[in-house]
């Protein structure tokens, strides 16, 4: 996300009482404990729970099997730059739900006392898809909206807004959307306003340039309308179709970066996203 210089003056006790909150870490320096503070203000009536779909099947990257969401970007997993933006607007009770080598998640992120996190684990014993995974943490959701994140893909907005629109429209979900000039292999939309029309995964020719980030605000009662199946199932081709027909699904177009990891090539991905972290600032370098 572009950044852009400013001057402002501030109390010095109210600068002493920022520079508390600078680590090193997880906050680098003043303008970085600013801005965190201010992402975190302007979200304050954001839902603080998500959910982080981290299953699927590993692939292989430099000579060693690995989640998806566990590839190293600019020093770092993609997925700890997914819970730090996260954290950035106030959701910082998050539930990771893994499969295949979870293992290696959970050694690296632990209970995410250290980014300022709480994380809770769910160990898909079988692929369920994305749509039957949701159903294993239904229990630890409780009655208020919450997030959704695909744990490969890299995200750099601000969610505040997204949260104010879900409330207003009712919807019960509301899904991230972002232009693309090649829409192939991404769940192409189509918008009435706000409200989503049609959800259509992965078309072969879709004239629609507006795309799904796999970053979704669901409400409560999303869940009570996925039933139990022996076979994976995913959202994008069940419970998103049911909720276009119902007028139950929403879209909100953001305003920042966004990459997914794609399997077909990790390669280019990869250099997608260190471009995108070295513009913003976020690597360890």
């Amino acid at each position: 996300m572009a950044k852009e210089r400013l001057t402002i003056t501030l109390e010095k006790s109210l600068l002493d009482e920022i520079d508390t909150t600078i680590d090193g870490i997880n906050v680098r320096n003043r303008s970085h404990a600013i801005e965190r503070l201010i992402e975190i203000a302007l979200s304050q009536n954001a839902p603080r729970k998500a959910i982080i779909l981290a299953g699927g099947e590993p692939v292989k990257f430099n000579d060693k099997y690995l989640p998806k969401p566990m590839i190293n970007i600019g020093g770092k997993p993609i997925m700890e730059y997914t819970i730090k933006m996260l954290i950035r607007n106030g959701v910082n009770d998050l539930t990771i739900l893994a499969g295949e080598k979870g293992d290696e998640i959970i050694s690296y992120f632990g209970d995410g006392s250290r980014f300022g996190a709480k994380i809770t684990y769910l160990i898909e014993e079988k692929r369920r898809g994305t749509e039957g995974a949701l159903l294993l943490a239904k229990g630890l959701v409780g009655s208020e909206p919450f997030f959704v994140v695909n744990g490969d893909n890299l995200y750099d907005f601000s969610i505040a807004e997204m949260y104010k629109q879900h409330i207003s429209t009712k919807a019960l979900v509301t899904i991230a959307l972002t232009t693309a000039e090649k829409t192939r292999g991404y769940g192409v939309i189509r918008l009435e306003g706000s409200k989503i029309l049609d959800f259509v995964e992965k078309p072969a020719n879709e004239k629609s340039k507006l795309i799904s980030t796999g970053f979704y605000l669901f409400s409560r009662g999303a869940l009570d309308l996925i039933k139990q199946s022996n076979e994976p199932i995913m959202l994008e081709k069940s419970l998103f179709p049911m909720l276009a027909s119902m007028g139950k699904l929403y879209g909100y177009v953001v305003a920042g970066n966004w990459v997914a990891l794609s399997s077909d090539n990790i390669e280019e991905s990869i250099e997608n996203m260190e471009k995108v972290i070295k513009a913003s600032g976020k690597s360890d370098k």
